[in-house]
C-alpha cells in the first residue's frame, strides 16, 4: 500500500513538472521571440557624407566617423558616371538611406534612396583651405590639408590631376601653394583681390594657375563648414 501511495505522489509530481510545455506557455515563448526579432529589426536613417569607392567607405557629415558602407553596386554605378576617370580614393558625395551593421559598429548597408554629385565647396563637409574656379575652359581647384590634397579638375576630359598637399609659401600678402606627383606639376598663386567670377558672382580672391607649362587665371574663395570638419575613426 505505501509503494502504491509512493508511485501515485510521483505521477502528481511529474504531472506538476509538465505544466510549462502547455499550448499556452508554448504561445508565450513564440510572443517574446516575435519581440527579441522586432528590437533587432535594422534602424533605417538618412546619412549624408563623402563616399570613396576604392575602399568602399563613407564619411558620414553629420557625426564625422569613417564607415565601410556595404551593399554599394548602386553607388558604385553613379560614381563611375560621375567620375569616369578616378584617382584612387577621389570622393563624391551622396546622400542615402543606410542601416547600421548590427554585427560591426564601423559599417553600414545601403538601403535605398540615393543623390550623387560630384564634391563642391557647397556639400563637402571636410574644411578646406580654398576652392579656385576660372573659365576658357573651365577649370575647379580643391585645396585641403584636411584631405591631404591639391585637386585640379578638368571638366572637359572628365578627369582630376591629383597632388599631395604641399604647406604654402606666404610672402607679400600672396599665398603659393607647390607640388608634384613626379610626373606632373602644379603652381597655385593667391592674391587677396576682388574677383568677378562666372555668373557675375564676386569672390574675394584672385587665382593664377600653372599646371605643367598651361597657364589658368580664375577666382577663389574659402569657406567654413557648420558640420564635421575632419575624419574620425
Amino acid at each position: 500500500m505505501k509503494k502504491a501511495i509512493i508511485l501515485f505522489s510521483g505521477i502528481i509530481i511529474l504531472s506538476a513538472c509538465n505544466v510549462s510545455t502547455s499550448p499556452e506557455n508554448k504561445n508565450a515563448i513564440q510572443l517574446d521571440s516575435i519581440k527579441i526579432g522586432k528590437e533587432t529589426k535594422p534602424v533605417i536613417k538618412q546619412f549624408q557624407g563623402l563616399y570613396r569607392s576604392h575602399q568602399s567607405n563613407f564619411l558620414d557629415c553629420e557625426s564625422g566617423k569613417l564607415f565601410v558602407l556595404k551593399n554599394t553596386s548602386t553607388i558604385d554605378s553613379l560614381y563611375n558616371l560621375i567620375l569616369p576617370n578616378a584617382y584612387t580614393d577621389e570622393a563624391i558625395y551622396i546622400e542615402m538611406n543606410a542601416s547600421l551593421d548590427a554585427d560591426d559598429q564601423n559599417a553600414i548597408h545601403y538601403t535605398n534612396g540615393i543623390k550623387a554629385e560630384q564634391k563642391n565647396y557647397k556639400n563637402n563637409c571636410i574644411n578646406s583651405d580654398y576652392w579656385c574656379t576660372g573659365t576658357e575652359p573651365f577649370w575647379i581647384i580643391q585645396i585641403s590639408k584636411n584631405e591631404d590634397l591639391i585637386d585640379f579638375y578638368n571638366p572637359m576630359e572628365q578627369k582630376t590631376t591629383h597632388f599631395v598637399y604641399s604647406i604654402p609659401e606666404i610672402k607679400n600678402g600672396i599665398t603659393t601653394y607647390s607640388s608634384t606627383d613626379g610626373e606632373n606639376k602644379i603652381n597655385v598663386v593667391i592674391k587677396k583681390e576682388k574677383c568677378n567670377g562666372a555668373i557675375d558672382k564676386q569672390y574675394d580672391f584672385s587665382i593664377q594657375v600653372q599646371l605643367n607649362d598651361k597657364k589658368y587665371n580664375g577666382c577663389g574663395l574659402q569657406t567654413e563648414v557648420v558640420k564635421a570638419s575632419e575624419p574620425t575613426q
